[in-house]
């Protein structure tokens, strides 16, 4: 795993025009969707080669567990040749997805699925790649949902999960990006700003993979956030 980052300063500049932003924190990804669109998708445009670059998975099954929209599953569709199963529990989030998936003419291999990251409908073993950005914190019983998470990835193969910005932001936008962060997580409050940061910690993160009975993982820290490497014995 390489930390030299390929995305150039031109090559940056060029994804930024295309997806309509002059500069990163004029649209904040780790804000509302429904605002800060254009900020999410860049960000996981971003991510998305990064994953692809760590861990070279082009073919098979990859699910996007909390999907949103779609940014991040849609964009590893585009990159691959993989079929992407976007799941998510709100209606509305799935139907923009499924559109974005349309507009993008990548739905012959994007299925829409309704569910919660506890309970999955799909096959044991069944996953060649399992993605989830942002959700995970979110999840009313992580322990569950790390069990299923684990219950349906194949053998030998990955789940990269958690929140944060990804090694592929440029340094000075990443700055520009935690300096933000950091401000708006202090205007939550004393009580919900301790929350914020204690489940972006090796310790949240520990707690529940272990309670979900996994024993080898590897923690990636990404400040402010953190990302965990699961790949299934």
């Amino acid at each position: 795993m390489s930390h030299e980052n390929p995305i150039t300063r031109e090559a940056f500049s060029r994804m930024s025009k295309d997806a309509g932003i002059s500069r990163i924190t004029d649209a904040p990804y780790w804000k509302t969707l429904q605002h800060h669109e254009k900020g999410h998708m860049l960000a996981c445009k971003l991510l998305a080669r990064q994953i692809l670059d760590d861990y070279n998975v082009t073919k098979g099954n990859c699910i996007d567990v909390g999907s949103g929209i779609g940014w991040l599953g849609l964009e590893l569709a585009v990159l691959t040749d993989m079929t992407v199963h976007l799941v998510d529990v709100i209606p509305e989030r799935l139907r923009r997805a499924s559109e974005n998936a349309t507009e993008m003419k990548i739905k012959a291999r994007v299925h829409i699925e309704r569910a919660d990251a506890e309970r999955m409908p799909f096959q044991d073993n069944c996953a060649d790649l399992i993605v989830c950005r942002g959700s995970v914190f979110f999840w009313k019983k992580p322990a569950e949902g790390f069990k299923e998470v684990y219950r349906i990835l194949k053998p030998g193969r990955v789940a990269f999960m958690g929140g944060a910005i990804g090694r592929y932001m440029p340094k000075r936008e990443r700055e520009d990006l935690i300096a933000s962060i950091k401000e708006e997580v202090r205007k939550l409050g004393p009580e919900r700003e301790r929350e914020w940061w204690a489940k972006r910690s090796p310790q949240w993160f520990k707690k529940w993979l272990i309670a979900a009975g996994i024993k080898q993982f590897k923690l990636i820290p990404d400040p402010p956030g953190m990302w965990v490497e699961i790949i299934k014995a």
